[in-house]
Formats: C-alpha cells, structure tokens, sequence
C-alpha cells in the first residue's frame, strides 16, 4: 500500500478516469494537482468549479509546461498520451508516469484478474464479475467505464477484481500483476496511437510481463497473435478456448451444443443454451469466462446459474425497442471495424447500419464485404465517412446515406428500414468527435429511438 499523505500528486485528464483518482488521492490526503488539456468552454467552466470546489491546484486549458515537475508522481487517463511535453518535462523533474489501474493495483490486496483484447473484453469481464458473484464478492472495473481506483478501499484480500485492460493504460502500468490474464482476440485497433499492428500486439500481451509462477493466461487458441509462443516468456499456465475445436485439457471448447470447460479441477458440460446471449463471439466470451471462474472455484451450479442470469452489456448489440416491426440494437461499444463485423454477423435479418465517428485508421476490406453481404442499408455520420464512403462504393455497395448528426442518422434508418430488418448502431468507429464517450453515443441512440 502506498503512503499518500501530505505527496504531491499530479493528475492529468479529468474525466471519469481522472475524477476517480482525484477523489482517492483527496481521501488518502495527498496533495493533487490537476492538469486537463480541455477546450471548451462550457467543459472548462465544469472543470474550473469542480477544482474549486475541492480547494486543488490546477491547471486547465492551456498547462505550463512546467505544471507538474514538483509531483512525485503523475496519473495519466487513457486519453493522454506519454509523448506530452507536460508529462516530459514531469518525468524529467523525477516524476513517475502511472496509469489508474496501477495506482489501485499498487493499494489493492484482492485477486485480480486482467481481460484484455481488441474486442468481446468487456462483455467478457462483466460476465466473469456476474458468474463469481454467485458464490463470492467480485467487481468489474477497468476501461468499461467504472475506474479500479473507485473501489480499492472497499474490497478485501479474499474479494475479486475483473479488470478490463485497454492498451493505452497498459503502457503506464510497469508493477500492474494480475494472478490470471484474459485474452480475448488481437485484431488491429488504435493504430493512430501504437503506429503499428505489431505495436499495438506486443503492448497487449505484455499484460503477462508481471506474471510469476502459479499464474494464468487464458488465451483465444483460433487467434494467430495470441499463441503461447508470441508471449513474453513467463513462467505461467497457458489455458486455451476455442469455439471451432477442441483444445486441452486444461482449455474450454464448444462441441455438440456443449461449453467443456476443463481448468485442471475437473471437467464440467454446460449446454451452450444456457447462454442468452446471441452470436458465436459470446459463445467465445463465455469459455473464455467459464474457464477463468473455474480457475477461481466456480462449481458446475454456479456457471449454469449465472449464464442463464447473464443478460449482456450495455452498449455491446443491446436490444432498445421494436417499432413498426424493426428491431433496433444499440453497439455503440463497437469502436472498430472488427467489433461491427462482429454484429453484423450477429443476425439473421437484413440490417440498416448506422456508422461512423473518428476513424481509427484501420483497413475496411472485411467491413465493406460484411455490409455487402448484411445491410439493405448504411447511414454514414462522423469524421470518418468520408472515408468509409469511398471504401464502400468502391467495393461495389451504393445504398449509403450521410448524416450530420446522431438524431439524423436515426431518423434515416428508420426510414429506410423494412418490417423485419433490424436498425443498428454499430460504429466501427472511436467516438470522440462528436461525444466525450462510446457511452454517451449510445445513451443517446437509446434516447432518439425511444422518441420515434
């Protein structure tokens, strides 16, 4: 545990990542000093009274170069990216540059597993949580909007914390050791921040760089970049899932309409019915969980109780309403093209897509080919349809329409949606161009539709 009384500790970024921290670091009575890059003006008021109101120093909008080269340490949001001449001249001064889960990792005595991957992550460790909490106390924090650092001082040692890890905290988390590590899939995402696929790849699986003897790593065993051999050598248990075949044991795999799921403790059959979710990407998540809650003592009764309970994650191809015969998901947690391949596969039905946002850079071949094959229509808003246009129209798919907002797309959509098609939000792009968050987005999809 760390000794924060009467340090000075910067803060950079004040969004929900950074207000959690600027709350513990009050609580543990340390000595915060607040930086935020923001330009808005009705965001820099917002910031400007809530630094107030918590007597800080603070620095907003335009930051001294020198603002935080008195701190010992300084805890960067995800947003931010290390290169920052602030954080530069910070590190420079003798400061160290952490991430929340760090921090909390670092004043946190429970058992932590770490979920990460391009997509499937956040369903996974939300559902990890939800099977645990059958038989035992465990939370789901991390990059699905719920900062670790806002629980620490609530969970004990024999408690569990399922963590989703984004790559952007993992570059800022050196000490960050959790005894059993998920991943779901790697596929190119960020590549705006990590400037390669193989960056973005090795900074993902250097999740395990901490790990020691008698720890974990759950890995998808269909996924080229996620073979043992791809790792950084640790001296851990490599437990495989697969949805195509079988693989262990120890491992989890799907086979005739059966989860099998083998963490070493014994085999148990699961009927894969017992998951509500739809899309064989779920059936992915749920071995990928079953077998981590094994690890960690789930029985049999326990897994089947909490799959059949399990209902999904906000945000990830979450049913709104049905109106004139048009079912309409929300999948505003779909941030690359990957994630919306995945929804489309999800259904049955023609669908009118709704895409777009801030382009994140990445190739759009099997996204074009995916609308082609699922979507009687597309509505294009954002920084990025531009460029989604070009690719789809070039890939020989004409039924795009463009919109300037959120509410103009929907309004498209439902226009141009037949009984039985399906309206989904399915971005396949970051959201903020035009919202702080993927959360935002997708309240205010919920919002629109609710209002037809």
């Amino acid at each position: 545990m760390m000794d924060l009384g009467n340090r000075r500790v910067g803060v950079f970024g004040l969004g929900i990542t950074g207000r959690a921290v600027l709350d513990y670091l009050l609580r543990h009575e340390a000595r915060p000093v607040c930086v935020d890059e923001v330009t808005q003006p009705e965001k820099l008021q917002e910031l400007q009274h809530l630094t107030a109101e918590q007597s800080v120093e603070a620095h907003l909008g335009e930051i001294p170069r020198d603002a935080l080269t008195g701190c010992e340490f300084v805890i960067v949001s995800p947003g931010v990216t290390l290169d920052n001449p602030v954080l530069a001249a910070a590190r420079g001064a003798g400061a160290t540059c952490i991430s929340e889960i760090e921090l909390a990792y670092r004043n946190c005595n429970a058992q932590l597993v770490g979920i990460t991957g391009s997509n499937g992550k956040s369903t996974t460790t939300i559902l990890l949580a939800h099977l645990l909490s059958g038989y035992r106390k465990a939370l789901a924090v991390g990059n699905i909007g719920k900062p670790f650092i806002g629980i620490v001082d609530e969970i004990g040692a024999d408690d569990v914390v399922c963590c989703e890890v984004s790559s952007f905290q993992l570059e800022a988390s050196p000490e960050f050791h959790p005894g059993i590590a998920v991943f779901t899939n790697i596929t190119p995402d960020h590549l705006e921040r990590h400037h390669s696929f193989a960056n973005y790849a090795a900074t993902k699986r250097g999740l395990i760089k901490t790990m020691a003897e008698g720890d974990s790593v759950i890995y998808n065993a269909e996924d080229e970049n996620l073979q043992p051999d791809e790792f950084p050598p640790r001296p851990v248990t490599f437990l495989p899932f697969s949805s195509v075949g079988e693989v262990g044991p120890p491992g989890a795999y799907l086979e005739n309409g059966e989860l099998i799921v083998d963490a070493g403790n014994g085999e148990v059959r699961i009927a894969r019915d017992r998951l509500r979710l739809p899309g064989l990407h779920n059936v992915e998540n749920a071995l990928a969980a079953t077998l981590a809650a094994r690890l960690l003592g789930a029985k049999k009764t326990h897994l089947e109780k909490g799959l059949r309970s399990f209902e999904g994650y906000e945000h990830r191809i979450e049913f709104v309403r049905e109106l004139d015969g048009v079912r309409y998901y929300n999948d505003s947690k779909a941030t690359n093209p990957e994630a919306a391949v995945t929804a489309l596969r999800s259904f049955p039905q023609a669908i009118v897509l709704i895409a777009g946002g801030r382009d994140k850079g990445t190739n759009l071949a099997e996204f074009v080919s995916q609308v082609k094959k699922h979507c009687s229509q597309i509505v294009l808003l954002g920084e990025a349809a531009g460029r989604f246009e070009q690719a789809l129209r070039e890939g020989g798919y004409d039924a795009i329409a463009r919109a300037d907002s959120l509410g103009e797309a929907v309004e498209a959509a439902r226009g141009a949606a037949e009984p039985g098609e399906v309206v989904l939000l399915s971005p396949a792009c970051a959201s903020f161009d035009m919202f702080e968050s993927f959360e935002e987005r997708g309240n205010l999809f919920k919002e629109l539709v609710q209002k037809l």
